[in-house]
C-alpha cells in the first residue's frame, strides 16, 4: 500500500473530523478515505481509529501516530516544494476562491495572462459570495474584501477598495441629500446581506443599521437597483468606478468619509508555501 496516502488520510478525518469531510478536502470518495485508513491500521498491526455510526475518535496509538504522520507529512511536502523550487515550474491544480463581483472584474480579465505564463499549472477559479473554510473545502488560497484573518492562514494585502455611499444624481434632486445619519430615514436604503446577515454601513466614523427597503447578497444586483430605481447604496468603489466616471452615480461625501480596507490573499499556514501559491500571490500583487 501507499503509507503516505494512508497517512493524509487519516490525519485529513481527524482534522476535518469526519471521513465525508476529509473526503472533499482529498478529492476521494468517504468509502476510499475509511479503505485507505483500515489498510494503514493493517500495516501497523494496530487501530488508529474507534468507529460508530455516528462518529469516530482517537484510540491510544491513533494519539501517538497521529503527531508522527503530520512531522512526515509536513517534511514530505517541504521537500516537494524545494524540488518544485528548482524546477521553477509550478504544477498541479491550483484552486481559488474569490467573491462574485470582484472576481468576474478583477482576476478573470487576468487569467489568460497567468494560464499563458504557466502553462503546466491548472487554475480552478470558484467565485462565490458565501463565506468558504478554504482548508476545509479543498482551496488554496482565497482573495476577501477586509475581515480579519484566523490564526490558522495567512494574508498578504492584493489591493484595496472603499466603501462609500452612493445614489443616482435623479434621486437626489428628488428626495434631498442626506446630511445626518437621521437623515436615512427618508431614503431608501439598499443593503447588502449574507446568511441572513446584513452588512452595517461604516458613516461618519459611526455603525449604522438603516431601516432597509431592499437587500441583496450580490452588489451587482444592489447598484442595479440604485441605477435604474434609486435609493442609497454603501458598496466598494470598484463596483460603481464607471458609474461614477459617468456621473450616473453620485458619492455622498460629507458628513460620510469613505471606509478603505485591504483586498487580501489568504491561504494556509505552512512551512513551506507551495510554489504554485506563491507565483499566483506574486502575480495577483504585480497585476492589480
Amino acid at each position: 500500500m501507499n503509507i503516505l496516502k494512508g497517512m493524509r488520510s487519516f490525519v485529513a478525518v481527524v482534522d476535518q473530523e469526519g471521513f465525508t469531510a476529509a473526503g472533499r478536502t482529498l478529492g476521494l470518495s468517504k468509502s476510499m478515505v475509511s479503505k485507505q485508513i483500515s489498510m494503514l491500521e493493517d500495516h501497523l498491526g494496530c487501530r488508529l481509529l474507534n468507529r460508530t455510526t455516528r462518529r469516530h475518535s482517537l484510540t491510544e496509538a491513533g494519539h501517538l501516530y497521529l503527531e508522527h504522520c503530520k512531522s512526515i507529512l509536513d517534511q514530505n511536502s517541504g521537500m516537494e516544494d524545494v524540488l518544485g523550487e528548482r524546477s521553477a515550474e509550478p504544477r498541479g491544480t491550483l484552486r481559488v476562491n474569490a467573491p462574485v463581483s470582484y472576481g468576474r472584474l478583477f482576476i478573470a480579465p487576468l487569467m489568460g495572462e497567468f494560464l499563458d505564463r504557466y502553462p503546466s499549472l491548472r487554475t480552478d477559479l470558484v467565485l462565490s459570495d458565501q463565506f468558504s473554510d478554504i482548508i476545509e473545502e479543498g482551496f488554496d488560497l482565497a482573495v476577501r474584501i477586509g475581515g480579519d484573518t484566523p490564526p490558522s492562514l495567512i494574508a498578504r494585502k492584493i489591493d484595496q477598495t472603499r466603501h462609500g455611499l452612493y445614489a443616482s444624481p435623479n434621486w437626489l434632486a428628488t428626495n434631498g441629500h442626506p446630511k445626518t445619519k437621521e437623515d436615512l430615514s427618508a431614503h431608501r436604503c439598499l443593503v447588502y446581506s449574507q446568511g441572513g446577515q446584513r452588512r452595517q454601513w461604516r458613516l461618519g466614523g459611526e455603525t449604522v443599521s438603516p431601516d432597509w427597503s431592499f437587500a441583496c447578497n450580490n452588489g451587482d444586483v444592489l447598484r442595479r437597483v440604485a441605477l435604474d430605481h434609486g435609493g442609497l447604496v454603501y458598496l466598494p468603489e470598484f463596483f460603481i468606478k464607471r458609474d461614477l466616471e459617468q456621473g450616473t452615480l453620485v458619492r455622498i461625501d460629507d458628513p460620510y468619509p469613505e471606509d478603505a480596507q485591504p483586498i487580501l490573499a489568504v491561504f494556509p499556514h505552512r512551512r513551506h508555501l507551495p510554489l504554485k501559491v506563491r507565483v499566483f500571490v506574486d502575480f495577483l500583487i504585480e497585476r492589480l
